[in-house]
């Protein structure tokens, strides 16, 4: 596996990402909010076993913020020099998600939901872009250049509406369509784009939201598998796109929601 560079909400669907990664020896860069400063600790303490595991750095950024990913980029590129390693995949996992009617959704509430999940994503793959490029030029032995790999964790939601995810749906919807223009334009320097299309997976947070039982069993109602995904399940299929093999699937969307959307 080749070392990764990791855009990681902590906690949920990163954190199990990131854990499959590592168990593949994967050097990780692990980008967290400010927001979540006070939270690192015990999470990479949860995810990895212990406080300080090796082959893994943790950088706050603000990924809605572009001064705040140059800064967090130079500090990864700076890390990966020092350790030798190539940084050549990015996992897009953070976002946002809050529920209201269309009608009274506020511009501020619709910001909240297209910054992280769109408007991130792009300023955080741009950041990567240039890095792998650079590190490319920049090594002695190119033939030895791992392949790029841009895996963005998208929703069923970028394909169906959904009763009061308005800008939710847009912000998901319109990722997939970046993810595809990255794969047009970068394909051709050695970075492959995709993204992964969950139902509800049972995350902590995921088991709260749908802890009511008669909401729950409705959803599930919906889902031709009849149950929600893993954590673990997510991770698998993020992890299959980054393996060096899946190098001719650039620009898909893989649905991982037991059927939700194919009617």
């Amino acid at each position: 596996m080749s070392p990764v560079l990791s855009d990681h909400a902590l906690g949920g669907l990163g954190s199990a990402t990131a854990h499959l990664l590592h168990s593949q020896h994967a050097h990780l860069a692990l980008l967290y909010a400010p927001f979540e400063a006070s939270r690192r600790e015990s999470v990479i303490s949860e995810t990895f076993g212990t406080s300080s595991p090796d082959r893994v750095t943790t950088v706050e950024c603000d990924i809605t913020d572009e001064s705040s990913v140059t800064a967090a980029f130079e500090t990864i590129a700076k890390t990966a020099k020092d350790n030798n390693v190539f940084p050549s995949i990015l996992v897009n996992a953070a976002g946002y998600v809050s529920l209201a009617p269309l009608a009274s959704t506020s511009l501020e509430e619709a910001k909240k939901n297209i910054l992280p999940n769109l408007l991130g994503p792009m300023i955080v793959s741009q950041a990567f872009y240039h890095l792998y490029t650079s590190h490319s030029s920049s090594s002695s032995n190119s033939d030895a250049k791992p392949p790029g790999r841009i895996v963005s964790i998208s929703s069923q939601a970028a394909h169906v509406a959904l009763e009061g995810h308005g800008p939710y749906c847009a912000s998901k919807a319109g990722l997939n369509a970046l993810t595809r223009s990255m794969a047009l334009e970068w394909g051709p320097v050695g970075i492959t784009a995709n993204t992964v299309s969950p139902t509800v997976a049972l995350t902590v947070l995921g088991k709260k939201a749908w802890a009511d039982d008669e909401k729950r069993e409705k959803m599930l109602a919906q889902i031709p598998t009849g149950r929600f995904a893993q954590p673990e399940e997510i991770a698998a299929a993020i992890e299959h796109l980054c393996q060096d093999g899946s190098g001719m699937i650039n620009g898909a969307d893989v649905r991982i929601d037991g059927g939700f959307t194919i009617r």
